[in-house]
């Protein structure tokens, strides 16, 4: 028996010997799209446990057998298999797409999910998404670069906020904004919601948290479009949401990566001006005679070549037990504008270890500062694009660029100097610029972090907090004579505003195999918890003589102490504090059988403290999907690498806003106080979206072709609305629950990689996305609609059987026979401004969306471009219609040069006909019909053609150049601006111009440096 056990033995350590004899070191550099080193991508040998990952230069070193297959993966990536032969170096490069086989996501919550088994659409994009061709907002980068995703920046520059929307408008009076996510947490968005949101002037855009994001920080950004695939987020899940995963403290040696990114900008487009007529009406109109000589284009003086840097530094390493990972990075940028400037510091630590070998920690914190003057914003006052577009022709534009202030002896200050100083939309822009100059200073901070703790290989449980604190200062002080001497002795305007957010979250993570089955779940618990604050001072006036005659001891000396009485005010509905809470339990859980079919299911449950006084301050948010992966259980052949069938379903929910059910009073100047005028809402319920999505996710001849089709289906009901109070209530309005917004439509991609050869490749995305979009229903209490928007004239008017974004306008009134009616003057009549009187003139949103990219490697160059397009859709100009109401137009030019202008055949004089139809102020009625323009345009977004210096630093340390590009040309557009224009994020003013500051096209230079 001894000698059995002892042959045993013998024969297992030769069996052993042999093995450890057979393995060799296998060694190779793991890169992105064969370009930049990949951190902390994971190699394993296929079918075990046994890998390692990437070091801080790419690099990995593994022992395996000529038998083993080598497993690459990394998140955002698609999986890489490699058999090792008698290989012992193996270089991979992985590329990222919009969906791929073993890529993994980063789903809600954070949790990770193979691409295979999602039954939503999701697509992942990488870092260099955002990171090769920049903009100052990175989610702007995006653009163009998935199907589904609409970005607008505002036209108000560097640090301005942009409307992102996923699928179509949704909310009425709610926010359509998707859910941004970081690393797993939800992202306090803004300090303050100050936006743009009528023609007046004087508003401004308050940013968003998305501009405060370091590009070269983040690794992946999922992007979750509907509410399905955010439906673990429940109450703010309805527009869908942006995970964002950043970068994280690898193992290895200290690397250093450095990014520097310098662009050189200039207006992309400008109105055309008549430059032959001169002065009339007192300096102000140029309606006058003819001119001797041409004048100058004065826009095209005013405006000036910007510039902005962007530069970034990460340093990252650790060892087996401790990484860490910090960044700083700074953007200046002058911008077209005279005086404009944006300044930004971006710091961001985070530090991870193990405890017990079973317990990983991470500590995160990150810190924002921004400084922007003069930034722009639309609107006909407090905006010096009025003055530099309508100045009169012929006058002395340098000689009131250079004096833009004279002395004043009877205020003992300088005044404006102007063509006209009593005008309140019309003033010296160089006076703006340096005597009405707003200031905006934000921080912002974030402290947070995590703990997991791997209980079993199978179980584990995550811990998760973060705090955010936002605090912004706004000034907007004007000197005396500001606004058509609105404010003889100045105005001061100082306004602060604190913001500040409170996250938790615990997660127990379960995930086993059962021979074919497969099984995972989540379940936790989350709170949200918000508080806001603001404080503003406000002080205006004529000079005090005694009390109860003027407020300003001395001209444009902006302390509270130099004004009698403090105006400090706050309108109706606006609070001055504001706290509140989101509570919630949630659980997920997806069974697989085969690697091929999977079905998941989520639910969650919300508490909001919104809902306080209501009925029920609970709610119900499940949803339930499926997919089936044919080629698992079928033979489909060679050429089919995946045929991937699924569809789910999901109820979600938009919270509302904090008061409704319990109104506070209000406080007025000198510690008023005002009474509400609505009636509480105690039977408030919070928005509901009820989504439906089907899908195809296809991939073909050897990962070479990728295909991706969904349809969607979602229905917003429980809109909520001010209507009407009965009079004898004593209040004004009341708030009710009704509504049904419902969005169709489908989404499509399509992708190609062709390998010529080892040198040369070229891969190629298609993506497109149609939404329709219908009001089911509304309320009773609103049988002519809802006015979304109003803009003098110009009205988005939501009714039932319409559609969101409906445009209604004034026109000219014509007879029974279609001709244009005159009046005794000789001008066109136009009609009222009731919504009785308005003609619908289309839906101010495009109908599709496509974006087509292209790259081509060869050796080390690399070009690539990127063209987007939008069909369908309308926009106003108000802008042309100043510029012809003024007289400065082209077209009133040539109008005048050819003494008539004809309009179905009636013919007008050209004075009368364009100061009629023109509009000279934010509240004067003009022929909107006139400046109604299709939105349709086709674009080059972005060219970039770059180059790789390999080993420029050692092994594997590079360097690359590129030269980039951005918003370069327009293949077709109708409109005479660019139609992709938003005064603001709200809902019914994308598509406005208001003298609007025009996009910026820009050229430059990006360089990246690994050491």
């Amino acid at each position: 028996m001894k000698s059995i056990l002892f042959s045993i033995v013998l024969i297992f350590m030769g069996a052993s010997i042999n093995a450890l004899w057979a393995q060799q070191r296998v060694t190779g550099v793991v890169t992105e799209d064969g370009s930049d080193p990949l951190i902390g991508a994971t190699v394993v040998i296929k079918g075990t446990t046994t890998g390692t990952i990437t070091n801080i230069d790419g690099q990995y070193v593994l022992e395996a057998n000529p038998e083993d297959v080598l497993q690459y993966s990394f998140i955002g990536m698609e999986t890489h298999e490699e058999i090792v032969g008698d290989r012992t170096v193996i270089n991979v490069s992985l590329s990222s797409g919009a969906f791929g086989l073993g890529e993994v996501v980063v789903t809600a919550m954070g949790i990770k999910r193979q691409s295979e088994s999602l039954t939503y659409s999701a697509q992942t994009v990488g870092g260099k998404d955002v990171n090769d061709v920049k903009s100052v907002n990175m989610i702007n980068s995006l653009q163009g670069k998935s199907a589904g995703l609409s970005i607008t920046p505002n036209s108000t520059g560097a640090g301005g906020a942009s409307k992102i929307l996923f699928r179509g408008n949704k909310s009425i009076s709610g926010s359509n904004q998707p859910l941004i996510v970081v690393d797993g947490v939800p992202l306090m968005m803004n300090i303050t919601n100050d936006q743009v949101a009528t023609n007046y002037g004087g508003e401004r855009d308050g940013g968003d948290a998305m501009s405060t994001i370091n590009p070269d920080d983040i690794a992946q950004i999922t992007l979750l479009k509907g509410a399905s695939a955010a439906a673990l987020y429940g109450a703010v899940a309805a527009n869908g949401a942006i995970m964002i995963t950043t970068k994280s403290a690898q193992k290895g040696m200290v690397s250093v990566n450095v990014s520097s990114n310098t662009t050189i900008e200039s207006a992309m487009i400008t109105p055309e001006f008549q430059n032959s007529y001169g002065v009339s009406d007192n300096g102000t109109f140029s309606w006058g005679d003819k001119l001797t000589s041409s004048a100058p284009d004065y826009a095209k003086e005013f405006f000036k070549t910007g510039y902005t840097t962007n530069n970034s530094i990460a340093i990252n390493g650790g060892g087996e037990n401790m990484q860490s990972y910090f960044s700083y990075a700074n953007v200046y940028s002058n911008g077209i504008t005279p005086e404009n400037d944006y300044r930004s510091h971006n710091l961001n630590a985070k530090l991870g270890f193990d405890l017990f070998n079973s317990v990983h920690v991470d500590f995160s914190s990150r810190f924002t500062n921004q400084h922007i003057t003069n930034q722009a914003a639309a609107g006909y006052l407090w905006n010096p694009l009025t003055g530099a577009y309508l100045f009169p022709r012929g006058e002395d534009w340098n000689g009131y660029k250079a004096e833009y202030e004279v002395y004043d002896p009877e205020r003992g200050a300088n005044v404006q100097n102007w063509t006209n100083v009593g005008l309140q939309q019309f003033g010296n822009p160089y006076w703006m610029l340096n005597r009405q100059t707003p200031v905006t200073d934000r921080n912002r901070y974030e402290f947070g972090g995590g703990i997991q703790w791997d209980i079993t290989p199978e179980l584990n449980v995550l811990g998760r907090m973060r705090y955010e604190r936002g605090e912004e200062h706004f000034v907007h002080n004007a000197y005396a004579s500001s606004i058509g001497n609105l404010y003889p002795m100045g105005r001061m305007k100082d306004n602060r505003y604190f913001s500040d957010q409170l996250y938790g979250d615990i997660l127990i993570n379960y995930n086993k195999t059962f021979n074919d089955v497969t099984f995972t779940a989540t379940v936790g618990s989350s709170f949200t918890k918000n508080k806001t604050s603001s404080v503003n001072l406000w002080g205006e006036g004529s000079k005090f003589s005694k009390p109860g005659a003027g407020n300003i001891y001395y001209p444009n000396i902006f302390t509270p102490n130099n004004y009698y009485e403090n105006m400090s005010t706050y309108k109706k509905n606006d609070h001055w504090n504001t706290e509140r809470r989101l509570n919630a339990v949630f659980g997920t859980a997806q069974i697989g059988y085969r690697e091929g079919l999977f079905i998941d299911v989520t639910a969650r449950n919300d508490w909001s403290s919104a809902l306080a006084f209501t009925e029920s301050m609970s709610f119900f948010y499940p949803s339930i999907g499926g997919s089936f992966l044919l080629d698992k259980f079928v033979d489909m052949g060679s050429n089919i690498d995946l045929f991937k069938i699924r569809a789910s379903h999901s109820i979600v929910g938009n919270d509302v806003p904090v008061f409704m059910s319990n109104l506070l009073y209000s406080l007025g100047a000198q510690g008023s106080i005002a009474p509400p005028e609505n009636a509480p809402f105690r039977t408030l319920k919070p928005e509901k979206t009820y989504s439906t999505e089907i899908g195809f996710d296809g991939v073909f001849f050897y990962n070479r072709l990728r295909t991706n089709l969904t349809y969607y289906k979602s229905n917003t009901k429980n809109q909520f609305f001010s209507v009407s109070a009965p009079y004898e209530s004593g209040l004004r309005n009341r708030y009710v629950n009704a509504g049904n917004v419902e969005n169709q439509g489908f989404e499509f991609s399509l992708s190609w990689l062709q390998q010529f050869n080892d040198d040369l490749s070229w891969s190629t995305s298609l993506n497109g996305a149609y939404n329709t979009n219908k009001i089911k229903e509304l309320v009773d209490e609103l049988p002519n609609g809802l006015t979304l928007s109003d803009f003098g004239g110009a009205k988005i008017i939501l009714k039932e059987g319409g559609e969101y974004g409906d445009l209604y306008v004034r026109h000219i009134m014509r007879d029974d026979n279609g001709k244009p009616i005159k009046n005794n003057n000789g001008e066109p009549v136009l009609s009222g401004d009731s919504s009785e009187d308005l003609n619908y003139a289309g839906n101010m949103n495009a109908k599709f969306n496509m974006g087509w990219t292209n790259t081509f490697y060869y050796n080390d160059f690399t070009f690539s471009f990127l063209i987007d397009a939008k069909f369908g859709g309308k926009v106003i100009s108000m802008t042309e219609a100043a510029l012809d109401g003024w007289g400065v137009s082209k077209r009133s030019g040539e109008a005048r040069d050819a003494g008539t202008v004809t309009i179905d055949g009636v013919e007008f004089d050209a004075e009368k006909y364009y100061r009629t139809t023109g509009n000279s102020n934010f509240n004067s009625p003009y022929a909107v019909e006139n400046y109604i323009y299709d939105a349709t345009n086709i674009r080059m977004r972005e060219v970039s053609l770059g180059y790789t210096f390999r080993d420029v630093f050692g092994g594997g340390k590079n360097m690359t150049t590129s030269l980039i590009g951005r918003n370069l040309f327009f293949f077709h557009k109708d409109a005479p601006m660019d139609p992709d224009v938003s005064a603001g994020t709200g809902n019914g003013v994308q598509g406005i111009d208001m003298f609007a500051l025009p996009t910026p096209r820009s050229f430059g230079l990006n360089l990246k440096f690994n050491f």
